[in-house]
């Protein structure tokens, strides 16, 4: 398989089962919920964390450039630029 296309396929079923595992986890929220089978057992609790509001700084500090560094990083996308209508089969050239 081209690493192209199977980076495609790899990250669709990626999203698929990140969407699947979201929707379990808002189940398992829900009062009453099986949490238990023969293997596992899910556990849930609340948990804090101290979340900082920079919205709540003095736009002085936030305009000020020595608060503030850039970074860079690599981002891979990857999008369909052609797909098969269904019944359709590839065409394949071949000399």
């Amino acid at each position: 398989m081209d690493p192209v296309d199977e980076f495609a396929r790899l990250k669709a079923e990626i999203r698929r089962l990140q969407e699947r595992a979201d929707a379990l986890r808002e189940g398992f929220l829900r009062p009453g919920a099986r949490l238990r089978s023969n293997r596992f057992e899910i556990t849930v609790k609340r948990q804090k964390r101290r979340v900082f509001l920079k919205d709540r700084l003095p736009e002085t500090v936030l305009a000020d450039p020595r608060y503030w560094e850039e970074r860079e990083s690599e981002v891979v996308t990857c999008h369909e630029i052609a797909s098969l209508r269904a019944g359709e089969e590839d065409i394949v050239l071949v000399e």
